[in-house]
């Protein structure tokens, strides 16, 4: 309202008229009266009415993020001084509002929403929106919002949920409130003041564009391993190096759950029996005893948690099972039975007499290619759960296979309980039960086995890409793990089972490259790798072995870089460890040697040549 303020003009003056303010709703007279005080009087006459009505339009800056609207009124004009319009904007599912700005001028006038115009031209205020899902870090931000905002309490009961995702390498892969179902998951881990979750959309997605197509996926908090890496570089290593019929998938995310910065998280598959997932049949539910199809498939995990299941029985040996699949609520007793007896009978024959008999003893029942794998794998990380938690599963007229691997978070030196692991070999050291393993172990040809499957193992280039992958991944999420340790203040604390708190990430990370190359270094002495011979760098060499695979008693003719030179020693060995050739050989005219592979046995061998001065290349080659 617009105020006339009075002051004193003299004792004993006349009144000489009125005052009106024009064009207000309510005009009002003042009538000067005489005034015997000297005084200031403020008196209310109303808004004044303005020379020129302002006109204000609104419009979106983008119609499929929001709409702008003028509210509480249908005027669009300014008519005096006291008046406003109110114009809102409405943002459209998965937007904020950001601010309104001059179209004439694409300066900011707002923040505010609703907004109150009082300016004094003509304007057209435009609504600018945004995401309201913001990406973290340079890795993708996963934000998952519940109904109603209740907390996530249980490892039981899922509440309903909407799943968000930005900053996907694949625009495609980027989902907006997409509905979903989540829970808490793990053992020990659930403890934990960082928690894990399983998800279970509406429908089967890829997420984030892995390989599967399903409903469950799982978010692996690593509170209790520093590097954020140790599951991680366990299933890389062995999807790249080793042959399991499944490994869970790996893909680095930030989370944020009901608006609350949770870190860094690793979205891996869900262990289970589906497509691009454990490769067996699913079962119908109505097999029974006499049905071929009770013999697969299954999914079973030794289980030291197993009593605490549903689907569960314990071996003659006390190794305590839990049956995965078929699932607890389609599961009947013919296949119970099934799988218990099979399991069963595997241990029978274990520890029979007979036990290393190919056709009577345990490989009757077990994949001995995929148990070899599965040990090298829990040796060489360092996983003190190996035998406390163990997947095998079982196909459809077929026997058992390890597999998959999971839950490395305390693996790779990370669990005081164990001291400095790395020189103790698991099979010993790490947590029972461990009756199975050591029975294994008494297999001369299952050692054997172990030593050359490392060799070949070796000669992939293990070293090398376990190395490069820390060192990758560890760059990757620089931004990331920044984040996380805002969050969670604990690189000067032990959480859990850590032999110590470093005190930074690099630290951490250091320690983690460090412990691999000491323990592949102590594996190499221990199964009897050839010394000299670096194996990881063969995938790298610059000879070429001809022909490869090579039958027996037939020439090899190696051709090496012209850089070396006259006398140059060839040794070739098995993986073993065992030298089949050692001999000075002078290259030909087109820097080939020759030698024979005569006596040699069926498999793999590793080729080093080494010159006068020192050049030393390296290959492999398989006898067929």
């Amino acid at each position: 309202m617009a105020t006339l303020l009075i002051k004193n003009i003299g004792c004993l003056q006349t009144p000489t008229g009125s005052y009106s303010h024009k064009g207000s709703k309510q005009g009002q007279n003042v009538k000067l009266i005489d005034a015997a005080i000297a005084v200031d009087v403020e008196i209310n006459i109303g808004a004044t009415e303005l020379a020129q009505e302002r006109t204000v339009t609104v419009e979106s800056s983008n119609t499929t993020q929001g709409s702008a609207v003028i509210t509480g009124t249908t005027e669009t004009s300014i008519t005096s001084d006291n008046a406003s319009i109110s114009v809102t904007a409405i943002p459209a599912e998965g937007y904020s509002f950001k601010n309104w700005t001059n179209k004439e001028t694409n300066e900011q006038v707002s923040t505010s929403n609703p907004y109150y115009y009082r300016g004094e031209n003509d304007i057209t205020l435009v609504a600018n929106f945004q995401d309201k899902y913001v990406q973290l870090t340079n890795i993708p931000t996963i934000f998952i919002n519940t109904e109603n905002g209740v907390g996530v309490t249980s490892k039981d009961d899922y509440v309903n949920a909407y799943v968000t995702v930005r900053g996907a390498e694949n625009p495609e892969d980027n989902i907006t409130e997409v509905l979903t179902e989540i829970k808490g998951r793990g053992n020990s881990t659930w403890g934990m003041a960082k928690k894990p979750y399983r998800l279970k959309f509406d429908k089967k997605i890829k997420f984030l564009g892995n390989k599967a197509k399903e409903k469950n996926w799982v978010l692996l908090a690593n509170y209790a391993d520093k590097t954020l890496l140790r599951n991680a570089l366990a299933f890389e290593t062995a999807r790249n190096i080793f042959e399991f019929g499944f490994t869970p998938s790996v893909t680095f995310v930030d989370v944020v759950l009901n608006g609350v910065n949770l870190g860094n998280y690793t979205l891996t598959d869900q262990v289970e029996v589906k497509t691009h997932r454990v490769p067996v049949l699913e079962q119908e539910t109505t097999v029974s005893a006499t049905d071929p199809e009770i013999t697969g498939g299954y999914l079973i995990e030794v289980d030291g948690f197993a009593d605490s299941e549903i689907s569960w029985f314990q071996t003659s040996r006390d190794m305590k099972v839990t049956i995965k699949y078929p699932k607890d609520d389609e599961i009947n007793a013919a296949q119970t039975n099934y799988i218990t007896n099979y399991t069963q009978s595997m241990e029978d024959a274990l520890f029979s007499s007979n036990f290393a008999d190919p056709e009577l003893g345990w490989r009757k029942y077990i994949d001995e290619a995929s148990l070899v794998d599965w040990y090298i794998a829990c040796e060489l990380f360092g996983n003190s759960d190996s035998w406390w938690s163990t997947y095998m599963y079982k196909d459809r007229d077929e026997i058992f296979k390890l597999g998959p691997l999971w839950d490395f978070d305390i693996a790779f030196n990370n669990d005081n309980r164990l001291g400095d692991a790395t020189t103790k070999y698991m099979r010993t050291y790490a947590h029972d039960p461990k009756t199975w393993i050591a029975r294994w172990w008494q297999d001369p040809t299952f050692v054997s086995a172990v030593k050359a499957r490392w060799g070949e193992l070796r000669a992939r280039g293990l070293k090398s890409f376990m190395n490069n992958y820390i060192v990758e991944a560890a760059e990757l999420l620089d931004e990331s793990q920044k984040n996380n340790f805002e969050v969670w203040d604990i690189l000067w604390v032990r959480v859990y089972r850590e032999i110590a708190a470093r005190g930074s990430y690099q630290a951490e990370v250091n320690f983690l490259k460090q412990y691999v190359a000491d323990r592949i270094n102590f594996l190499d002495n221990e199964w009897g790798l050839p010394a000299g011979i670096e194996a990881s760098e063969c995938d790298n060499n610059n000879i070429v072995i001809a022909p490869n695979p090579v039958t027996n008693g037939n020439d090899i003719n190696i051709f090496v870089p012209s850089t070396m030179e006259g006398n140059i020693n060839v040794m070739v060995a098995s993986v073993d460890g065992k030298v089949v050739y050692s001999a000075n050989e002078y290259t030909n005219m087109d820097n080939t040697l020759k030698i024979s592979n005569r006596g040699w046995a069926k498999g793999m061998y590793i080729v080093v040549v080494k010159d006068n001065s020192g050049n030393t290349q390296r290959g492999t080659i398989i006898v067929k």
